[in-house]
């Protein structure tokens, strides 16, 4: 890190990192709690091989129901120096062939990450995927220019009401579309390559909430006005699954979404002309969140 008072991100929390942690929750050193092959990602960036995720632990949002919390909350994890994340992510590919590598909520490492991955990128040619809230600051994304392949960003909330009440970030939204088009900037158009695999481009997230199907629909419309729909995927979620909501006291939350619900905003999305992922509800189960 750069900077001694954290500035990575739109939170500005101004942390010294050094000595303490930042709203994140992570202070200097990067703390990863899993580094492995992930078979349950968009089929592009899965393949039959895996994608090579590193999942870092912290995260500058505070989502009630979020999946990943023993990691993005909890803290756990283990930290590792710059070197050796490098050798841990070189080990990966060599030992597991995955697809690509995958960074899992990045964002607070950004300063850090940019010289491990100008260091990567001179000893491996697999794509580089930014994988994200889509809260994040545009200075910090354009160091990533040139070192990122393939940006994977959340889009969550149209309403700043429902961004800080789910996720203590009610500036979401304008925050979100400023840093979506500079995803976009760098990356341009989706392109695969002979297998099917994404090598460049953007793969856009929306996770449809119980409740909030008015909300997703919006989204759609602000994602299609934001950036040419034939140029990017639309991975349109359903895996929403109450397990790790229980406690919060949000009521619509501690159910799953009904099938009204999805296909409501699977049938918006297609009659605007996105291409992209949908899924079953099947996949609304805990049993596909990875073990930290």
């Amino acid at each position: 890190m750069d900077k001694k008072y954290c500035d990575i991100c739109p939170r500005h929390c101004r942390a010294d990192r050094e000595s303490g942690v930042g709203f994140c929750g992570v202070g200097r050193e990067f703390y990863v709690s899993r580094i492995a092959p992930h078979l349950w990602e968009e089929p592009p960036v899965s393949g039959k091989r895996g994608s090579g995720t590193v999942f870092f632990s912290g995260c500058n949002l505070r989502c009630v129901f979020c999946q990943n919390r023993d990691i993005s909350h909890g803290g756990k994890g283990q930290a590792y120096s710059r070197e050796r994340l490098l050798e841990k992510i070189l080990l990966l590919i060599e030992n597991h062939n995955v697809h690509n590598i995958n960074l899992v909520t990045p964002t607070h490492y950004t300063d850090a990450l940019v010289p491990l991955l100008s260091d990567l990128k001179s000893r491996c040619s697999l794509p580089v995927v930014w994988n994200s809230s889509g809260y994040e600051s545009v200075e910090s994304l354009r160091r990533l220019d040139g070192l990122v392949d393939v940006y994977l960003p959340d889009f969550k909330y149209a309403s700043g009401e429902l961004a800080g009440r789910y996720s203590g970030a009610a500036d979401y939204l304008s925050v979100a579309c400023d840093a979506i088009k500079e995803m976009y900037r760098q990356v341009g158009g989706v392109r695969f390559d002979s297998d099917g695999l994404i090598t460049r481009g953007m793969i856009v997230r929306h996770l449809v909430l119980p409740g909030e199907r008015q909300d997703s629909l919006k989204v759609l419309e602000i994602i299609k006005d934001l950036l040419p729909i034939k140029d990017i995927r639309l991975s349109l979620m359903s895996q929403y699954t109450p397990d790790f909501a229980l406690d919060c006291q949000y009521k619509n939350l501690h159910r799953r979404v009904t099938s009204f619900e999805y296909d409501s905003a699977l049938k918006a999305a297609i009659d605007m002309g996105f291409d992209g992922y949908f899924q079953g509800k099947s996949s609304a189960d805990k049993s596909y969140t990875p073990e930290f």
